[in-house]
């Protein structure tokens, strides 16, 4: 790694860390965060370890592994306080995310590194990883585990690398449900389509990982959903996922947390995140040029690099596959296995739940704009330092406001820490 890019990605650790741990009075909390921190506190002291977790986003509750991951991190960080666990689970994800760098190192191509590099700065400062990692919830985990998974994965020829993606594919689904889809989604592609896979070490790392799931598979056997479960048909029609997988590397998608997109004028709403930062009352619209670069250069980026793709037709099995290189081989495992799995299935797909995929949909990203080489640093750079732009315009906003009460994001913490009771241990 050139001396030029240590301090890149240097850079990018202590932005993307002031970005998450600043301000954490300012956290949301609400129902699941506040769930989340009493089962932390409580799980080994007044109540033993849940075989099963909170209710989902389609309504069938997630495994005790949900819970468990919160009250380990609190047992080993100490944390007694909602901040203090939520600084703990921030920690946490920037760990997922410096996951990235041996990998690279270790596993990845000399020549495809960079691509990888750029994934990395980009995620620490991309706003819907911002968002997402300071929140209480099981998603900001995933990152680390997915980086694990896709470590055994690469060596999935040899015994250890097969049983540790089997392992821990299986775990990602206990921590939040979209892992099981993830998972099934690499592992049908790469049956369909991959070599040289111990599948004997596969299955034992898959069954072993499994035990700790019995007790929520009962549950579900004997809890049938009946007309509970949410649907995703409509989602699945509008091609959602592909549309999530996209967008979420740009940042483009503030609207529900800050209420711009459900507001009585939306335009005025809109309005208002897009004048900030302000210098005393003077709006400076550095917010809104910032998304008007983002989307530019995402257009930029995405259309010719899709035409290109294309236009090249006697190669389009090869490159839809991902053959001849293990960073397109998964980059399509999650774009096409995954996707193709969650979109058939018409379960309802919420933007979070892509964060399994982690650091994929950004390795589609920069893959794109790599294939024009002579432009891509100057058009990734630029992509950085907007996204850079509205991610302090989304923290700043928010401890402005103190929240946003007009969008999904409600009452900052501190606002509401009074009501909040003490955990009895």
């Amino acid at each position: 790694m050139s001396r030029g890019w240590k301090l890149f990605l240097l850079a990018s650790l202590i932005l993307g860390s002031l970005l998450r741990f600043c301000w954490v009075n300012d956290m949301e909390y609400k129902e699941d965060e506040e769930y989340n921190y009493t089962q932390s506190q409580k799980v080994g002291t007044t109540i033993g370890w849940p075989l099963i977790g909170m209710p989902s986003g389609v309504y069938i509750p997630n495994p005790g592994m949900s819970v468990w991951i919160f009250a380990v991190l609190a047992k080993l960080t100490g944390a007694k306080t909602p901040t203090e666990l939520d600084h703990a689970v921030e920690g946490f994800a920037l760990l997922g995310i410096l996951m990235i760098l041996p990998f690279a190192e270790w596993f990845v191509r000399r020549p495809e590194r960079p691509i990888w590099f750029w994934a990395f700065a980009l995620a620490m400062v991309n706003p819907f990883q911002v968002f997402y990692q300071r929140k209480l919830w099981p998603e900001p985990f995933l990152p680390f585990f997915t980086i694990l998974m896709l470590m055994g994965w690469w060596r999935r020829e040899k015994k250890g690398g097969a049983f540790v993606w089997g392992l821990i594919g299986a775990v990602l689904g206990q921590i939040h449900m979209s892992g099981f889809f993830f998972s099934a989604g690499f592992w049908l592609w790469t049956l369909a389509f991959g070599k040289k896979v111990h599948w004997r070490a596969w299955m034992l790392g898959t069954l072993l990982s499994l035990i700790p799931l019995l007790p929520w598979l009962k549950w579900v056997l004997t809890h049938p959903a009946g007309g509970t479960v949410a649907s995703g048909i409509e989602e699945a029609m509008q091609l959602k996922f592909w549309v999530f997988w996209i967008t979420d590397p740009l940042g483009l998608h503030l609207g529900n947390p800050l209420g711009l997109l459900r507001s009585q004028n939306t335009l005025e709403r809109i309005s208002e995140f897009a004048r900030y930062p302000l210098v005393g009352r003077a709006p400076t619209y550095i917010v809104g040029a910032a998304h008007a670069l983002v989307l530019g250069v995402g257009l930029v980026i995405y259309i010719p690099g899709i035409y290109r793709a294309f236009r090249k037709r006697k190669r389009l099995s090869r490159l839809v596959i991902g053959r001849g290189s293990d960073s397109a081989f998964a980059q399509n495992a999650g774009f096409w296995g995954f996707g193709i799995l969650m979109t058939a299935t018409t379960v309802v797909i919420r933007r979070y739940y892509m964060m399994v995929s982690f650091p994929l949909e950004f390795i589609f990203l920069i893959q794109m704009a790599y294939l024009f080489p002579d432009r891509a640093k100057k058009l990734l750079s630029v992509l950085w330092i907007a996204e850079l732009v509205i991610s302090l315009g989304f923290v700043w906003f928010i401890h402005v406001n103190q929240g946003s009460l007009e969008g999904d994001y409600g009452k900052a913490y501190h606002l509401i820490q009074p009501v909040i009771k003490p955990i009895l241990h």
